[in-house]
């Protein structure tokens, strides 16, 4: 599961001589071993020490849970309405995501301002998120959602950079150690600086203009981001319309495996489950890139 924030240590029993200078001693010892005690750098979160084999599905009318078992998923990234200071966490999409078998984590979700939500419901939730994931440990992120095009389309409705700041605030306030999560759309999303307090990346692959420079791209996230967990993502219908070819599906994912196995990917997102059961021959080649997995 999550991995403790610092190691325990024990000082060891001395006997004789030791004995009647022991004040001393231990105060000593337990000097240098304070300084020798990791510290803990800001923004530390809290993050399963397993890859996040994961999937993306936000309608509340997709039965997740076959999918989940037949392909292995750990990990949903799933969809509630804002809250409302009434809703019960019993009565959200999210809970019975996490409460599918299989499923050990989720990641929440902001929703984006030019779909309907506004700037203090965002906030709400952010707060509410970060309440919940004190107690729920299946909570382990909060994704904003569609980043960067998020702050560009502010006179269409969207957070601005600002109010992600304070989104981000509010979240962290409550809860430092949750980890808020962003997307890194390629290629254009990687010249914008991130200078937020964003703890991990989505890489995503939307655009299918951009499939054949996978390699390149994810060595350029990677540099961009070296000390943050990172998942590949890929849509298995593009934003051309059509649906990946099996040569343009299996080349990305046996890749993101391999990048997790060399411990420098974090895991691997697929988007959605509905497509998954739309289209059952992606869960074969999935199976078959995710048997690659070291164990």
């Amino acid at each position: 599961m999550k991995n403790n924030s610092n190691p325990l240590f024990k000082l060891p029993t001395k006997s004789g001589p030791v004995r009647s200078i022991l004040p001393v001693a231990l105060l000593a010892a337990m000097l240098s071993l304070w300084c020798a005690l990791p510290a803990m750098a800001a923004g530390e979160i809290d993050f399963p020490n397993e890859p996040l084999i994961s999937v993306w599905e936000h309608d509340d009318k997709v039965d997740i849970a076959p999918t989940v078992k037949e392909v292995g998923f750990n990990t949903v990234w799933t969809h509630d309405e804002a809250y409302d200071g009434k809703m019960k966490l019993e009565d959200t999409l999210m809970y019975r995501h996490m409460k599918t078998p299989g499923v050990k984590y989720i990641i929440a979700k902001i929703e984006r301002g030019i779909w309907g939500w506004s700037f203090d419901q965002a906030m709400r939730h952010a707060a509410w998120i970060a309440e919940l994931s004190l107690t729920r440990k299946e909570i382990i992120g909060l994704y904003l959602n569609d980043f960067y095009e998020e702050t560009e389309d502010i006179a269409k409705g969207g957070h601005s950079a600002a109010e992600f700041r304070q989104i981000i605030a509010k979240a962290k306030a409550i809860n430092p150690r949750l980890a808020i999560w962003a997307p890194c759309y390629p290629p254009a999303d990687l010249d914008k600086p991130y200078d937020f307090d964003i703890d991990a990346i989505i890489f995503s692959f939307y655009d299918v203009a951009q499939l054949p420079n996978y390699e390149a791209l994810l060595d350029r996230v990677l540099k961009k981001f070296p000390n943050k967990p990172i998942l590949g993502s890929l849509y298995l219908e593009s934003d051309e319309g059509r649906w990946l070819s099996e040569k343009e599906f299996k080349g990305i994912i046996d890749y993101f495996v391999a990048k997790i196995n060399e411990g420098k990917l974090a895991g691997l997102r697929v988007f959605r489950v509905q497509n998954l059961i739309d289209r059952p021959d992606y869960v074969k080649w999935l199976k078959e890139s995710l048997a690659k997995l070291k164990k």
